[in-house]
């Protein structure tokens, strides 16, 4: 983790709380996509360990789901809209 003090890890889960609601937002505005941990990694510009974490994340919340080591959104359908922000 970088930083010290008690701002260091508030400021990272806000990241990554910035994070989950971009990624919420690409699936939710491409229907069907399908990305594996490394082409997330690529495509959101995220170290590939936390990336893995956030995607681990957000199918724990039902927002996506995972099969064969590919993340979607689930069903495959738009994700609802009250869990996406646009930025």
């Amino acid at each position: 983790m970088k930083g010290d003090g008690p701002y260091a890890l508030s400021t990272e889960r806000d990241t990554d709380s910035n994070l989950e609601t971009r990624i919420r937002a690409e699936f939710a505005e491409m229907p069907g996509l399908k990305l594996t941990v490394l082409q997330a990694s690529r495509l959101f510009n995220v170290e590939r360990v936390r990336c893995e974490r956030i995607l681990g994340d957000l199918v724990t919340h039902g927002d996506l789901s995972s099969s064969g080591g590919s993340f979607r959104s689930v069903g495959g359908h738009r994700a609802h809209p009250d869990r996406v922000t646009r930025y």
